[in-house]
């Protein structure tokens, strides 16, 4: 007779595989116990944890709370108020559902839980100590649960030994009460660390306010706020300008109905929205709630319930670019833009482009680009001293007031006649602008204000790229790889301008090329882009033409060193103004930066 090898595991030690699944660390049990609060309808919540929550945790709330039968209930597996059958689970509308977050949490800890209902005297006191029930009884306290977590892991050593370091559990414990904050603005949270408050935020129900109270009241004049629908889905939430950058994804909160979730295609359409805006390394702060309907998601596929499925990702990617791009692009835009500069300690810098006063603001722009140089010879010809060691008549001081009266109306005029809000005073190294606005001093890159220009330019166009035919047919050398990447992407390169034909085994004759590219540079700027289409590995159109406008841009901008008139400078700042989005470059560079009053208090230690 066989000898049986399969046996049903006993309850605890299910409870356990259980929790590896459920509570991968400390954060995650926080997850869980917040997750209940708000299920619960708690107006209030409070998170205390000691050294990482490796050694404690406390969730307290103010929550409907459990009856003496329920709390008994609720620490047992698959034990749940949430649904009753297979049905309710295409339509859920709580956070969770399973009913395995408790016992799992109690077979790994030593586990207290202290719940009362308001129309109950008592509480009930419910103690486990590594999955077995030490203690049940009546006990006193306030409305709502209390739930303590001691010695997490402690009958699972080695997945205990796998834990961060307390600093490094605690980052992950704020990271999930900020996000989950943020999804119920309007519940009170209060997270306190080793005996030190962390944060509270103050539950008003304004997302905007507990932005401010997690991320601080500076950061909020530098957000846009996201409002859509469109076929059953809406998207809100805010958005930061290019300016509040982290080397990681810290700063984004997505959230399905009220669910925070990680997703990669959310993501995906955050950096497809700031599209040219953010350096490679950047990502910026954004809130965002998709309310769309229960039965059009799916929650039960992850078993923390970090991931959602939906049943036309495609739909949902355009509502999230759309929202995303509408709020970046919105007139508000000019009025709020801002750069990551910050030139000295006492500095906070957050250039704002005055709002737009009319349809057509390019106001002669080219005409003054190409003006004579010799229109403003006497704002060019003079260049003020800022300090003599010799001394100096009352009559040359004189003459230099005059002048420096002379060149500020010529400045004032020209911001007049462009209808730009800024009018320049001058450049410094021949490389940056210096103008002035009536919010404060703002300094302008030259060269990464013109990439815009050319770039916004040259992006309005649709289809090809405008090309100019040669009268004599260039003759390129090319390797074997770049000749089967010329004729593999002929369609491609024919829409960004280029036309080639293969004339030998490594030869090509280039009959026409982009109009903004000087010949001289065909060949270099040619080589690039077969460098990119090998660098991408199989690019899109739409990628490739991305990188080929920036490169172009960039090659045909106005470069540091040269020097402008000051009508060449006013063209430049009114072309700029024009643009959507004034305030970087199609590389992410900021373009420009504003000292207002309080900032340039600030440098003078004024305050």
């Amino acid at each position: 007779m066989s000898q049986q090898v399969i046996h049903i595991l006993d309850e605890n030690t299910a409870n356990k595989i259980a929790a590896g699944e459920v509570v991968e660390r400390p954060a995650a049990v926080i997850k869980e116990l917040v997750e209940n609060s708000i299920d619960a309808g708690s107006k209030n919540i409070e998170i205390e944890i000691a050294e990482g929550g490796i050694k404690s945790i406390r969730v307290t709330d103010d929550g409907q709370g459990m009856s003496h039968e329920d709390a008994q209930l609720a620490v047992k597996r698959h034990a749940t108020s949430k649904i009753r059958t297979a049905e309710d689970l295409a339509a859920i509308q709580s956070l969770g559902f399973r009913g395995e977050a408790l016992p799992s949490i109690a077979a790994v800890s030593k586990f207290t839980l202290t719940s009362r209902l308001q129309a109950e005297a008592l509480a009930t006191y419910v103690e486990i100590n590594g999955g077995i029930i030490a203690d049940i009884r009546e006990a006193g306290a306030g409305c709502g649960t209390t739930i303590t977590v001691t010695d997490l892991f402690f009958n699972t050593p080695a997945r205990r030994k796998f834990l961060k370091t307390p600093p490094a559990e605690s980052g992950h414990i704020s990271d999930i009460v900020t996000k989950l904050s943020l999804s119920h603005p309007q519940i009170a949270f209060k997270l306190i660390s080793n005996g030190r408050l962390t944060f509270s935020t103050g539950g008003n129900g304004r997302l905007l306010d507990t932005i401010a109270d997690i991320y601080g009241h500076k950061v909020t004049p530098e957000l846009l706020p996201v409002e859509y629908s469109n076929e059953g889905i809406s998207v809100s939430g805010y958005v930061a300008k290019p300016v509040l950058l982290k080397s990681s994804r810290q700063w984004q909160t997505f959230m399905v109905n009220q669910r925070v979730i990680n997703s990669r295609m959310l993501a995906k359409a955050l950096d497809n929205a700031y599209f040219s805006l953010l350096p490679k390394n950047g990502h910026p702060l954004a809130i965002l709630d998709i309310q769309i309907a229960a039965e059009a998601i799916d929650v039960n596929v992850h078993p923390q319930k970090k991931e959602v499925k939906f049943s036309d990702d495609q739909r949902i990617y355009r509502a999230v670019y759309k929202s995303i791009s509408a709020s970046l692009t919105a007139p508000v835009s000019h009025m709020q833009a801002a750069a990551t500069v910050q030139p000295g300690p006492a500095a906070s810098i957050s250039p704002r482009f005055p709002a737009s006063t009319g349809k057509d603001r390019y106001s002669n722009a080219h005409k003054y680009i190409a003006a004579n140089t010799s229109e403003n010879s006497a704002a060019q010809s003079w260049t003020p001293a800022l300090w003599h060691e010799e001394n100096t008549s009352l009559a040359e001081v004189r003459q230099t007031i005059k002048q420096e009266d002379q060149l500020r109306e010529c400045s004032e005029a020209i911001a007049t006649e462009s209808a730009c809000p800024l009018y320049p005073l001058g450049q410094i190294e021949t490389c940056y602008i210096v103008a002035q606005g009536q919010d404060g001093l703002y300094i302008i890159d030259q060269h990464a204000a013109h990439e815009r220009i050319l770039y916004d330019r040259m992006s309005r166009s649709t289809g090809r790229v405008p090309a100019q035919q040669l009268l004599v047919a260039q003759y390129l050398e090319f390797t074997k790889d770049d000749c089967n990447i010329i004729t593999g992407n002929q369609d491609t390169l024919y829409q960004l301008g280029f036309t080639l034909e293969q004339v030998g085994p490594d030869t090509m004759r280039l009959l026409e090329m982009p109009v903004d590219i000087p010949l001289a540079d065909a060949e270099e700027v040619l080589r690039r882009v077969l460098q990119l289409v090998a660098d991408m590995h199989q690019p899109t159109a739409q990628e490739l033409r991305h990188a080929y406008l920036q490169m172009a841009a960039c090659r045909s901008a106005i470069k540091a060193g040269e020097t402008l008139t000051m009508r060449q400078i006013q063209a430049l700042l009114s072309e700029l103004y024009t643009t959507d989005l004034p305030y970087t470059c199609p590389h992410g560079r900021p373009t420009i930066i504003r000292f207002g009053p309080d900032e340039l208090a600030k440098l003078f230690k004024r305050t």
